[in-house]
């Protein structure tokens, strides 16, 4: 990602918004303090949100996994999540593909009046010469984590995607089978949210996206971040120039420093996992850091934090949000984090047509996941003999 994927409006966001409307109303000028801060947002990404189904009313999705998988060749390859990622044989990968094609027309997207999600996404659109381009150059998700308040049960659910997925994504009249995050890339911010629909079976309401030169102005608007660094970060982080100690431990950085903290793939501080791990660390310091803020600092930074967003929402979205926050209470709420998929519905492989590493994600079992994690419930039947994905 930002905040990464296995290869996030996002809740300070809200956190912001909720504490400058506050600020607002009692200066008196509600709507001209507004718009005088949050004019700056670039709106020209307006997202119009999939209705989908209700998912208290909704009929069940079943599994129409039809194909067993066969047992893979020996171990050829390497990678950071995983000590053994065989090559899968062709006709494994066929039967993958057929799974993938039929799961993600099975079935719409389920919603919850009483649940919002909002995709933050962490995006990677360096130009040729590794120099981050203007944010509304479309590039790749490098991290996507889907913030999701829960009303009825007072939870905020960080849910983070993991970008190397084997999918299919669909653009125009065809389509490619590729990594997951691919598809903010192809198509913009609109795509990816209709994959994540179209795979997981969870409605998103609206996205907020960062990059690579955004993110540390960003965190360094919001006072920088305090981080706890293990003894293997620590071995990296020392082997390119950081002067700290061998055993890690905790420390306090600015935006640039966070940056490259949250984007460790290296060494042995473990593969893709291990980094959405950082980037949620990054997440919850920064809410740490803005509920403890006061008016005046929360107004400035929310003077600086804006310019650096792209976003589908509107400043009569986000002041809704707002409100809604603080008449509900969601400073209260309890925190959980979740990454999907995990170990229990997927693993890694070697693609033998393109060489590339993926993840083989049983995506009915992820979604049911996901959806459990979200809304407490979930559409998806699974019968208990199903032929599993992985």
């Amino acid at each position: 990602m930002i905040f990464d994927t296995r290869d996030n409006v996002s809740w300070w966001l809200q956190v912001l918004a909720v504490a400058l409307s506050i600020a607002i109303i009692i200066t008196g000028g509600l709507m001209i303090g507004w718009h005088s801060v949050f004019g700056s947002i670039t709106e020209g990404d307006g997202y119009n949100r999939t209705q989908g189904q209700d998912i208290h009313h909704a009929g069940n999705i079943v599994d129409h996994t039809m194909n067993p998988y066969e047992t893979h060749e020996p171990d050829i390859t390497s990678h950071p999540d995983s000590t053994n990622a065989p090559t899968i044989k062709p006709s494994s990968l066929s039967n993958l593909k057929n799974n993938i094609k039929n799961w993600m027309n099975n079935g719409s997207p389920v919603r919850d009046s009483d649940v919002t999600n909002i995709l933050l996404i962490g995006m990677e659109n360096n130009d040729g010469n590794g120099n981050p381009q203007a944010l509304s150059v479309n590039g790749r998700a490098d991290a996507m984590c889907i913030v999701s308040i829960n009303k009825r049960t007072k939870t905020v659910t960080l849910a983070s995607l993991m970008r190397d997925q084997y999918s299919y994504i669909v653009t125009g009249n065809s389509g490619r089978y590729t990594k997951f995050h691919h598809a903010l890339s192809y198509s913009g911010p609109a795509k990816q949210i209709e994959m994540i629909e179209r795979y997981y079976k969870v409605v998103i309401d609206n996205y907020v996206i960062l990059n690579f030169a955004s993110l540390p102005k960003a965190i360094n608007a919001l006072g920088g971040v305090k981080i706890n660094v293990t003894k293997d970060e620590a071995t990296y982080l020392r082997s390119i120039g950081w002067n700290i100690s061998k055993n890690g431990g905790p420390l306090k950085v600015d935006g640039y420093h966070a940056l490259t903290y949250m984007r460790i793939r290296k060494g042995t501080a473990g593969g893709d996992t291990a980094r959405v791990g950082r980037q949620q660390q990054v997440i919850m310091s920064l809410v740490n850091n803005i509920k403890d803020y006061s008016a005046s600092q929360i107004v400035a930074a929310a003077r600086e934090v804006i310019p650096y967003l792209r976003t589908g929402l509107t400043s009569e979205n986000i002041l809704a949000y707002a409100v809604t926050a603080v008449t509900e209470g969601w400073f209260n709420y309890t925190f959980k984090q979740v990454t999907l998929p995990d170990d229990g519905c997927a693993i890694g492989f070697t693609n033998p047509e393109d060489g590339g590493w993926y993840w083989k994600v049983d995506y009915p079992l992820a979604a049911q996941k996901l959806q459990n994690a979200l809304y407490g419930k979930s559409n998806i039947a699974l019968e208990p003999n199903r032929k599993k994905w992985i």
